[in-house]
């Protein structure tokens, strides 16, 4: 319980692609908890240090990376832009 902050942190650092809700359900924790810790506002912030989830043992890696892939795939892409048509039977 008390490594979830630094957990947090670290995801927030890593990959801020991650929406408040799949970091939520990664690593057990609710969404006050995330906006304090990215706010810098949580009671503890003072001793907050990044710290790997998977290392802390808080979540898998293949969970992690599955998390991160799926965030990717959902991410906006920008617009493709193509060269302009030609009109159509002029010449």
């Amino acid at each position: 319980r008390q490594d979830r902050p630094d957990a947090i942190a670290w995801i927030l650092k890593h990959h801020p692609e991650l929406s408040d809700a799949t970091l939520s359900k990664l690593i057990g924790t609710t969404k006050q908890t995330i906006q304090a810790v990215r706010d810098k506002t949580h009671w503890n912030a003072g001793n907050i240090k990044p710290r790997n989830p998977v290392t802390l043992g808080i979540c898998t890696e293949s969970d992690l990376e599955k998390a991160v892939a799926l965030s990717d795939r959902s991410a906006p892409r920008p617009p493709v832009s193509y060269p302009a048509e030609q009109a159509l039977g002029e010449d």
